[in-house]
């Protein structure tokens, strides 16, 4: 299978929410970032968890829709809606997930949840995004797009903010030939805010879709 195919088995792996299904598709040292039980390292460490997804997640009634996803051979990335029932409303949480792969294997993954709305129906439990950047990835391998991608970001850092008067730096950058992304941080009034950024590649144009945890 080509990354296409293996990021497409995360969302249909929902048909019967399966999760454990999954853990094949890494590596022995990979890593899974979930952003309420942090990372899980290494394929044991992802089938327990995994394990008690398949138990937690049928019970509580959550579901996930709507995938999008975007991958060349090592790198991609998904966009997703994670739908959490209250009472007899279903309410679609934004979130997505960034991906690297090594050798055919999945050797990273991090999923990210909409804080914001996220916190209207759960303020007791906050999603944790900054962690995630700090993680082991697995690989550096980089793809044709690499210098147009950084050379994107060498001019966003100093000129660019996705809140009034930040500075942002960026941690990680993953790059192939038409899909990147990004982990990066913002600093503003003493205030540290935890983003991310998901890249499309064509013909040298690089599209960006910017998400960011207050």
């Amino acid at each position: 299978m080509n990354a296409s195919e293996i990021i497409t088995m995360f969302g249909s792996v929902e048909d019967d929410q399966k999760y454990t299904r999954l853990v094949e598709l890494f590596t022995d040292d990979a890593v899974y970032y979930d952003p309420f039980a942090g990372p899980q390292v290494g394929r044991a460490a992802i089938h327990e968890f995994m394990s008690e997804m398949e138990r937690v997640i049928p019970a509580m009634g959550v579901f996930f829709s709507n995938w999008e996803t975007r991958a060349d051979s090592h790198t991609g990335w998904s966009r997703w809606e994670m739908v959490v029932p209250v009472g007899d409303t279903k309410h679609p949480i934004p979130g997505q997930s960034l991906y690297r792969l090594r050798d055919g294997k999945v050797c990273f993954v991090a999923d990210y949840v909409d804080p914001v709305a996220y916190g209207r129906i759960r303020p007791d439990r906050r999603p944790n995004a900054a962690a995630a950047a700090a993680v082991p990835k697995g690989t550096d391998r980089s793809g044709s797009a690499n210098d147009v991608v950084r050379s994107l970001w060498c001019e966003r850092e100093p000129s660019w903010s996705p809140l009034a008067g930040g500075s942002v730096r960026v941690g990680d950058i993953a790059v192939e030939d038409s899909v990147a992304w990004a982990q990066w941080s913002c600093n503003v009034d003493g205030q540290h805010v935890t983003g991310w950024t998901l890249h499309t590649i064509s013909d040298g144009v690089v599209s960006s879709n910017d998400y960011f945890a207050v």
